[in-house]
């Protein structure tokens, strides 16, 4: 079973003073939503793809598939080589 996080944890944990309207703005921003049909709990791993994403660490569908290759075939699509 996957490790989800509450709202509460992830509020503290992004330096809210609770579940308030503030972390729900932040959330809404950030394109953070519970798991379906549990409200209040989220999944970590869409948090910190979210989070990845804000700061730029990820762009889309490519990013997803360089981090799944191997080191050569990364450096290769750093520099142009098929």
């Amino acid at each position: 079973m996957p490790e989800l996080i509450s709202a509460e944890d992830l509020a503290r944990q992004m330096l809210f003073s609770g579940v308030n309207g503030a972390f729900r703005d932040w959330c809404a921003l950030m394109r953070i939503h519970p798991v379906p049909g549990r409200r209040g709990v989220y999944d970590p791993a869409l948090v910190r793809r979210r989070l990845d994403e804000a700061q730029g660490l990820l762009q889309g569908e490519g990013a997803a598939s360089a981090m799944g290759a191997g080191l050569v075939a990364q450096r290769r699509a750093r520099r142009g080589a098929a």
